[in-house]
C-alpha cells in the first residue's frame, strides 16, 4: 500500500472507501524501518487560505520536481499536475524541463474532454516552464486565468507542495523497502500516484478517483511494489526449456489490463497480465547485473482479467505517465503508435541521411548470398530515441 501512514490505512477502511481490501490483509509491523529512512524531514508549512472550489477543474495546480538523477529512460524531471477539487494527481516523468509547456497543454485539454468541465484558474510557481509565452496564449485562448505564487513563497503553493512531499516520499519509500535501483524513479512515482488517487486525504471521506468520476475505486490489482513477479512468456519452446521469466513488480499498466515489470536479466520493461506474484521476496543487487538496461515491450500476451470501466477516466488523464510506452522496440511498433507520423519522419531523416552519406548500396540479394559467407552477415533493426523536441531513428 506504498507505505501509507496508520491514519490513511484506517479511513480508508472506516469509511469503506474500496473494494478488494479487508483488515485482514493489514498487520502491524511496528517501525518501519524504509518510512523512518525516507519520510525523516521537517513539516511543511501549512497555507493559512485555502481556495474554495466546487467542482472539478475550478483549480489546477502544477509543479515540477527535479532535477533528479537521470532515470532508466533518461528522464530527470517529474511534472505534478493536481485538480484541487477531487485531489487527483499525475505524475508525468519529462526529459527536460522545455517538455513541460507541452505535457501541460495536452493534459489539460484531456482533462476538459474526458471532464466535461471547464478549467478556471491555473494556479503555479514564477518557473519559466510556466511562465512563458506559449503558456500564455493557451491559457487566454481557454479563458482560463494563471494565479502565481509570491518569489520565494512557496507555501502559497502549498497545495501541490505537500502533495509532492506526499508521492516523493512514498515513491522512495518504495524504491528503499523494494531495494530496485533508483533509477527506476519515473515508476515508482507513478505508481505513488496511482495509490494516492485511490486512498483517503485530510478530512474527505471518498478518495480522490470517486470525488473525480463518481465511481469507487477497486484495489483488486494492487501488489507489493517490487514485489518477484513470475511472468509466463508465450515464446517458449515446447520442450523442457523455462515457460516464464522473473521480474519485478513496477505498478499497474494505465489502461488496467495488465502489470508492468523490469526484468533485469532481459533487460527491459515488461507488460503482462500473465504472471504469478511472491510478495515475500525482492530483488537482490548483488546478485544481478543491472546495466545497459532499454525500454520496450517483452510480450505482446492475452489478457486474463479486466478490471472495471470505472479506471478509464483517470488512465485516459495519465496516460502521458506511463513510461514502458513510450519508445517503440521495432519498425511495427513505431508505426503502428500514436507517433507514427513523427516515427515516419524520423526513419526517412535517417535513411536520407544515409543515402546522403553513401554508406550502403543496393544489391541483388541472391547475388549478394553467393558471393558473401552467411556468418559475415549483419542483422540489422531500428532503434528509436525521443529527445527534446526530436524524435530519432
Amino acid at each position: 500500500m506504498g507505505h501509507l501512514s496508520i491514519r490513511n490505512l484506517n479511513q480508508l477502511l472506516k469509511y469503506n472507501a474500496a473494494d478488494g481490501i479487508t483488515p485482514s490483509h493489514f498487520q502491524n509491523i511496528g517501525v518501519c524501518h524504509p518510512c523512518s529512512v525516507a519520510k525523516s524531514e521537517h513539516h511543511p508549512v501549512e497555507n493559512a487560505s485555502r481556495n474554495l472550489v466546487k467542482k472539478p477543474g475550478d483549480i489546477i495546480v502544477v509543479d515540477l520536481i527535479g532535477p533528479l538523477p537521470v532515470s532508466l529512460n533518461q528522464m530527470k524531471y517529474v511534472l505534478m499536475i493536481q485538480d484541487v477539487f477531487s485531489r487527483v494527481v499525475v505524475a508525468i516523468p519529462l526529459l527536460d524541463k522545455s517538455e513541460a509547456k507541452l505535457k501541460l497543454q495536452n493534459w489539460m485539454i484531456q482533462f476538459m474532454n474526458v471532464t466535461k468541465n471547464s478549467i478556471k484558474i491555473l494556479q503555479s510557481d514564477n518557473g519559466a516552464e510556466f511562465k512563458n509565452h506559449t503558456i500564455d496564449q493557451f491559457l487566454l485562448s481557454k479563458g482560463i486565468v494563471h494565479e502565481f505564487a509570491m518569489p520565494y513563497e512557496h507555501h502559497q503553493n502549498g497545495r501541490i507542495e505537500r502533495t509532492n512531499r506526499t508521492v516523493s516520499e512514498m515513491a522512495r519509500t518504495m524504491l528503499i523497502a523494494s531495494n530496485l535501483p533508483s533509477y527506476l524513479w519515473p515508476w515508482a512515482f507513478r505508481h505513488a500516484a496511482w495509490i494516492y488517487n485511490r486512498t483517503l486525504h485530510a478530512d474527505s471521506e471518498k478518495t480522490p478517483f470517486e470525488s473525480l468520476g463518481n465511481r469507487r475505486p477497486s484495489l483488486e490489482m494492487l501488489r507489493i511494489f517490487g514485489a518477484t513477479s513470475f511472468i509466463h512468456d508465450h515464446t517458449f519452446k515446447k520442450d523442457l526449456s523455462e515457460r516464464a521469466v522473473t521480474g519485478y513488480h513496477l505498478g499497474i499498466a494505465e489502461d488496467a489490463k495488465g502489470w508492468l515489470f523490469w526484468i533485469p536479466g532481459r533487460k527491459s520493461i515488461a507488460r503482462s497480465a500473465n504472471v504469478k506474484f511472491d510478495e515475500n521476496t525482492f530483488y537482490d543487487a548483488k546478485n544481478n547485473d543491472v546495466r545497459s538496461i532499454q525500454i520496450g515491450n517483452l510480450f505482446d500476451d492475452s489478457m486474463i482479467r479486466e478490471i472495471n470501466l470505472q479506471d478509464k477516466l483517470i488512465a485516459t488523464l495519465s496516460k502521458e505517465t506511463d513510461p514502458a510506452i513510450m519508445l517503440p522496440t521495432t519498425y511495427c511498433e513505431a508505426i503502428n503508435s500514436r507517433d507514427k507520423d513523427k516515427w515516419v519522419g524520423a526513419i526517412r531523416d535517417e535513411l536520407k541521411s544515409m543515402e546522403e552519406e553513401n554508406v550502403f548500396e543496393v544489391v541483388d540479394l541472391k547475388q549478394a548470398l553467393a558471393k558473401v559467407p552467411h556468418e559475415s552477415i549483419l542483422s540489422t533493426k531500428w532503434v528509436f530515441v525521443k529527445k527534446p523536441k526530436r524524435y530519432k531513428a
